[in-house]
């Protein structure tokens, strides 16, 4: 490393921090305060901004309720100042400069607060009645009415909670596999063939060629396992199916995670129980607010999620309520639910089961079958708030084995030429798994339809806004 260059990253290193304390002090607007902040700053006067929310007149006095992204708080309006605000629509942007004061309250040990205002400025007008009324504790309209003015009923309290639960598992998956020292990668949504070869995909014309938008990650991951043996990243997935349910959407998020140099499939669980672990935690730490406000109480994790054969779980719900589906090839919604909401949680404390060895018919080319029954494969589901959240298993790392797996399906090998390059040339024994994003955020609020955890949804009928 050359002399100017070393200096250079030294001086980076060294006011790295300076630049991060300088940047948060300066913030915007002139030290403005959020709202979740104000209580620490009573007796101050500080500046606030954000939506009005509501106006209420007390011919002698009034009051606007200010809501920024943190929260809500009462501002006490002067009778001039509830003049200047007379006319102007609910959502108007306005910044409030005022004193931090005690809210009155029945309550003697109630620690909210308001802001006796000093000033209010009109930021930015409304220029329209709002739609939809989103002031009131719920957004009462109909899912489409709720989706079609997605720009303003997203302002609701209760809408931005969801998404900023969503954030949070998220965070919390990027967070524990930075901490496993794994390596996250972007994929493209672009390929030349289908993903896995199943389900319907989308057609686009590519100049002159003919492209589809990726139905999975699963090969690029595959593929960097002979790279970085441990991958991980949030990809988009198409599918052109033509489902109006509340469970499908045409484009969705998955949270994809891959390894390499595993032993078994009981390595690949762990990592997916470890990563719901912390995910969970994540939203229990940061989002209390928002779990608060939608009423969500999230459901014991126990000290180990437990592992049951598919066979065997399928045996357990029929002595659990006297429902046969021995013979199925994977387990109906009802049993889902049973498993994890009533079986889980007496037998083992925990709203969790990883259900595993699905049918060879049931699970795509690339998952490795039993050795010890080649019908059945090397996979898993993790069951938990009532479905189905994570989905993986062992792969198939060995070029010959891969080709006859992808004939058995009815595939051509010509058509996955790049992934099975990855075969030729060595790859180790691994497995991974993908978890939906939206579905996920679906279960874990209790959710009835999964458009309501998809900030703007795409399916058979919706390309707007």
């Amino acid at each position: 490393m050359s002399s100017p260059r070393k200096k250079f990253l030294w001086s980076f290193l060294e006011n790295r921090q300076n630049i991060l304390v300088q940047f948060s002090v300066s913030n915007n607007m002139q030290h403005r305060i959020l709202i979740r902040d104000l209580p620490a700053k009573l007796g101050e006067t500080v500046i606030v901004a954000g939506w009005l929310h509501r106006l209420r007149d007390l011919s002698k006095f009034g009051f606007a309720i200010l809501r920024d992204r943190t929260g809500l708080v009462q501002v006490v309006l002067s009778t001039e100042q509830l003049e200047s605000l007379k006319g102007f629509q609910v959502e108007t942007v306005l910044k409030v400069t005022g004193e931090v004061v005690k809210k009155q309250s029945k309550d003697p040990n109630a620690n909210e607060v308001e802001i006796q205002a000093m000033s209010v400025e009109i930021l930015s007008p409304v220029k329209d009645v709002v739609p939809v009324e989103i002031n009131k504790e719920e957004v009462d309209v109909q899912l489409d009415t709720l989706l079609d003015n997605r720009v303003v009923t997203l302002r609701h309290p209760k809408q931005r909670a969801i998404f900023r639960v969503q954030a949070a598992l998220v965070h919390g998956f990027r967070s524990f596999m930075e901490s496993q020292g794994f390596t996250e990668i972007f994929f493209p949504v672009l390929a030349g063939a289908a993903s896995e070869g199943g389900a319907e995909f989308f057609r686009v014309d590519y100049y002159g060629r003919e492209a589809t938008l990726t139905q999975s990650a699963q090969l690029y991951k595959q593929i960097t396992m002979g790279v970085y043996e441990g991958v991980y990243g949030v990809s988009y997935s198409f599918r052109a199916e033509k489902f109006a349910t509340s469970r499908h959407l045409t484009e969705f998020n998955q949270l994809e995670f891959e390894v390499g140099f595993v032993d078994d499939m009981e390595d690949v669980m762990a990592y997916g129980e470890s990563a719901t672990r912390a995910m969970l935690a994540e939203v229990a730490m940061s989002c209390v607010p928002e779990l608060e406000l939608l009423g969500v109480t999230l459901p014991p994790l126990g000290d180990r999620f437990p592992r049951v054969k598919l066979k065997e779980a399928l045996e357990i719900y029929k002595a659990g309520t006297g429902i046969d589906e021995t013979q199925e090839p994977d387990l109906s919604p009802a049993a889902e639910k049973w498993l994890s909401t009533q079986w889980a949680p007496k037998e083992h404390g925990t709203g969790f089961v990883f259900v595993t060895h699905y049918p060879e018919s049931k699970r795509p080319f690339y998952v490795a079958l039993d050795p010890e029954d080649p019908t059945s494969t090397l996979s898993f589901d993790l069951i938990g708030f009532g479905s189905e959240i994570v989905s993986g298993g062992m792969r198939i790392n060995r070029y010959d084995e891969q080709i006859a797996r992808i004939k058995a399906k009815g595939l051509k090998p010509e058509e996955f030429e790049d992934y099975l390059m990855m075969h030729k040339y060595g790859i180790p024994p691994e497995g991974g798994w993908g978890m939906g994003l939206q579905r996920l955020t679906q279960n874990v609020l209790g959710l009835a339809n999964i458009k309501e955890a998809t900030i703007f949804p795409r399916d058979v009928q919706r390309l707007r806004p």
